[in-house]
């Protein structure tokens, strides 16, 4: 034995060894996001809607043959022999599931034994969330530094110092995932009602586009409805959970906290309607929400928001109000309120995924096609409205790999969905899609700036358009804005 060279270890062998021992212990313990797994039948329904598929075909076959090479490697308490990575997160599979199982569901408890990104991670020990540098690469990639800076120092991240400190005590005592019972099927939710106040949320993404948030706070004044913000609200933990830098649990407890700092702005009463520029967070907001109706979960949670004295009473008193549902119970205060109609503007309408998710159908929502018509802006139908943008986990993931202009399969048809139909841009309303289009060349604005220009704000001070990566000036300078 003396003087013999030990083989190097193969770490993509320990790594799957480590793995499929975690699988098997998540299997044991119940782990939320393997709860129905069992009940997938390889159908492919997903399939025409995957962009792991769009992206790779050759790699993941036909109909219905990633759900199953998942669900087949679960069914043997292994691990799902694909590249976790290609998953953007989008869960339009879940979403299209006849028996609403979620393909990225499962992924995302296998991603998170593997990849839980330290950076990610960081950010929310140290920030709370994601603050500004962390999209940093997206800019220098493209040789936008200037734009950075200009949003960094003309709309700061808002958190206060005792937020941080919280989110680091909650975060440092981790909680398995496996605690928490599967919501099942969530009690129909009350009808939306037009309310007199409102929480508007914080989001990390909306950095990108400090136009979107000035728009939405413009908008929710010209309604009436009076909005309260906090610096004590915080990430809500969706888009580090989606691009690995927080656990299933962490992002429950983030948004949990969050719920309890908006409790305390508005105080015992019913009916809290919380609202925000960004689907993700609507989502967030809704699972928790969901998962907290449940009594056991309820009582986890409070136990370790209690840990930095914070406490959910009751879940019930709160209302997610996206504005693809808010906006619409306004729809006669806009046609009244639009100073310049956008007429001569060919717009496509893209609807986020989460957006889908939270509300269980990829069918287009007549809220955002109804609320750019308001503008006067002719909207143009096309087939690539039914799919993902491509992901800002994707975005991301092409920068660190250092290729950000080699655009996808999908991103590619995108785009030339977009030039046969002569678009002038699209209209979004989600601020990471925002991001994406923005990246790959293609104009676009999210629903709140479109809005804001029709109702007569400025395109700089307001709307920023000068803060997007892809110019407008042609467009509005075509319609008179500019």
């Amino acid at each position: 034995m003396l003087g013999r060279v030990l083989p190097e270890p193969d770490q993509g062998v320990i790594r799957d060894a480590i793995t499929e021992g975690v699988i098997h212990r998540l299997l044991h313990e119940e782990d939320p996001r393997f709860r129905n797994f069992r009940l997938c039948n390889a159908c492919g329904s997903c399939t025409p809607y995957c962009p792991a598929q769009i992206n790779d075909p050759e790699t993941y076959g036909g109909r219905g043959y990633l759900a199953r090479k998942v669900t087949a490697a679960l069914q043997a308490g292994r691990r799902p022999d694909i590249n976790l990575s290609d998953c953007v997160q989008c869960y339009s599979c879940e979403t299209v599931c006849p028996r609403s199982v979620s393909i990225g569901g499962i992924i995302n408890a296998v991603y998170e034994t593997e990849h839980l990104q330290p950076v990610f991670r960081r950010m929310l020990l140290d920030r709370g969330g994601l603050p500004p540098q962390v999209f940093l690469p997206l800019y220098t990639g493209r040789g936008r530094f200037g734009k950075f800076v200009a949003k960094a120092i003309q709309h700061p991240y808002p958190v206060d110092d005792r937020a941080v400190d919280e989110v680091r005590r909650l975060l440092l005592h981790p909680i398995k995932a496996s605690v928490f019972s599967p919501s099942g099927h969530p009690a129909p939710r009350r009808p939306l009602a037009r309310p007199d106040r409102i929480f508007h949320l914080n989001s990390c993404c909306a950095f990108n586009y400090p136009g979107a948030d000035l728009s939405q706070k413009k908008i929710l004044t010209a309604f009436g409805i009076r909005y309260e913000t906090s610096r004590l609200q915080t990430c809500c933990g969706g888009a580090p959970h989606y691009m690995g830098g927080a656990g299933f649990a962490d992002r429950l407890l983030l948004t949990a906290r969050n719920l309890s700092v908006i409790q305390n702005v508005f105080g015992q009463g019913d009916g809290i309607a919380i609202t925000g520029i960004c689907p993700t967070c609507s989502d967030s907001y809704a699972a928790t929400l969901e998962l907290l109706a449940g009594s056991a979960n309820r009582v986890v949670v409070n136990e370790a928001l209690g840990r930095i004295g914070r406490e959910v009473s009751d879940p019930g008193m709160f209302c997610v109000a996206n504005i693809l549902d808010l906006y619409p119970l306004y729809l006669d205060e806009l046609r009244r309120l639009v100073e310049t109609r956008l007429s001569g503007l060919r717009v496509g309408v893209h609807v986020s995924c989460h957006y889908r998710k939270m509300n269980g159908t990829l069918a287009v929502p007549p809220g955002l096609q109804d609320l750019t018509e308001v503008t006067g802006a002719k909207v143009v139908r096309s087939g690539m409205e039914n799919y993902c943008c491509g992901g800002v986990k994707n975005l991301f993931d092409r920068h660190q790999k250092s290729h950000p202009l080699k655009l996808p399969p999908l991103n590619r048809l995108v785009r030339q969905d977009f030039i046969q139909h002569r678009l002038d841009m699209m209209v979004v309303d989600c601020p990471g899609c925002e991001l994406v289009y923005d990246h790959m060349g293609v104009p676009v604005l999210h629903i709140t700036e479109l809005l804001a220009l029709a109702m007569g704000a400025d395109p700089r001070e307001t709307v920023y358009i000068q803060g997007h990566l892809t110019t407008l000036k042609p467009a509005l300078s075509r319609i008179g804005l500019l």
